[in-house]
């Protein structure tokens, strides 16, 4: 029954269409139903181990310059495969964001996931003159193929918040998507 009724849902969200290819990077994009952002889904084959891929997406929570447009971050909650960060972001063309975000790591037999969703609750308020961003989830998958390769797949859907219009922005997330999955395969470890 439960089987049935994912099933169900997944075939009513509407399908991935491609929207370029980059440095070996496949970028494809849907709509998102009550929302003028679409989500981005990013493919890659790696010659890094899932483990260590997913383990490079998952981090140590601490703040690393060398991620696209992050100004800060702390850590507010955090155990083995989960965490809870404040993040501040300042991203080009708009005002300064910031958003909490749960992040989870599951290892699903030789594959592994990194979830994230905005969790704003378990967070600060946002400080004088940053908007608040609501709308953010996604995850990471590292999945082996033949070969010793490993399939990355990065998905991310955010909506910025504000009175932004998408082809302000959308050019630019795609950008990040490339510069993030870039990062975290550099991050990772070759595959034995």
């Amino acid at each position: 029954m439960i089987a049935t009724l994912i099933t169900a849902l997944l075939a009513a969200e509407p399908a991935y269409e491609k929207v370029s290819e980059t440095d070996g990077i496949t970028i494809e994009q849907r709509a998102v139903a009550g929302s003028k952002f679409v989500e981005l889904k990013f493919t890659k084959a790696s010659d890094k181990s899932p483990r260590s891929l997913c383990d490079a997406a998952f981090g140590d929570g601490t703040f690393d310059a060398a991620e696209p447009d992050l100004k800060s971050r702390a850590i507010v909650q955090e155990s083995a495969d989960e965490r809870v960060t404040y993040e501040q972001i300042t991203p080009p063309i708009v005002s300064n964001r910031d958003y909490v975000v749960r992040a989870r790591r599951i290892m699903e037999g030789s594959s592994c996931r990194m979830t994230f969703e905005a969790a704003n609750d378990l967070g600060p308020r946002p400080p004088e003159g940053w908007v608040r961003v609501s709308k953010l989830k996604g995850h990471w998958l590292f999945e082996p193929m033949e070969g010793g390769k490993t399939k990355l797949t990065y998905v991310v859907f955010t909506d910025p918040g504000g009175s932004i219009p998408p082809f302000l922005v959308e050019g630019n997330r795609r950008k990040l998507g490339v510069n993030w999955v870039k990062m975290i395969e550099s991050r990772g470890k070759t595959a034995p």
